[in-house]
């Protein structure tokens, strides 16, 4: 009987560490938007935004797109004026929406920038999902710039739910597969 407990604690050891290797490599894989990098390029007297953000979608989403249901992510830029004994001055926001499709007769995904109307298909999802996360040298015109301070700017990209079709918003509210949001990327220029 003592032969017996002891291979039976084994197999319980053994499928402990299966479920916790399991739990740790579902968690690396969890969905979410992530900026890597972002910086502005003064080029005839116009900022050029540069970024780079990695989407990771979650099953539901990536369910809802193969199904032909077209996603929207908004990318928010904004300047702000910083202040010791108030909050900062908004000086300038702009936001860039971009779209997700997928083309099931054709099986593509197509990523659509709604801002310029530019419409780039892929054949695979994790190349339409690099190009949405590649922004480069978009203009920025009317930027302010001021002399004596040093702006600050942010980032934040996200999965629009309001756009979802409507039958399917109120369980994305309450979903967190749905929740695609990044941390606000903040950086400063040196004035």
């Amino acid at each position: 009987m003592s032969s017996g407990f002891k291979i039976c604690k084994q197999h319980f050891v053994i499928a402990l560490a299966l479920l916790l290797f399991a739990t740790v490599t579902i968690a690396d894989d969890e969905p979410d938007v992530e900026i890597e990098f972002a910086s502005l390029l003064l080029q005839d007297e116009t900022y050029l935004l540069d970024a780079h953000i990695n989407y990771n979608l979650s099953e539901q989403a990536i369910e809802a797109v193969n199904n032909g249901v077209t996603l929207t992510f908004n990318v928010d830029f904004s300047a702000n004026k910083p202040r010791k004994w108030l909050w900062n001055e908004e000086l300038f926001e702009v936001r860039f929406p971009y779209q997700l499709k997928y083309h099931t007769f054709a099986e593509t995904y197509q990523v659509i920038n709604l801002t310029t109307s530019l419409q780039l298909n892929f054949s695979s999802l994790e190349a339409a999902l690099s190009s949405l996360g590649s922004m480069s040298e978009l203009p920025l015109y009317n930027l302010p710039t001021h002399e004596g301070f040093a702006p600050n700017f942010t980032l934040q990209a996200y999965l629009h739910i309001k756009s979802l079709p409507l039958p399917m918003r109120p369980l994305a509210y309450v979903t967190p597969g749905w929740y695609l949001r990044s941390d606000l990327y903040k950086w400063q220029l040196n004035p």
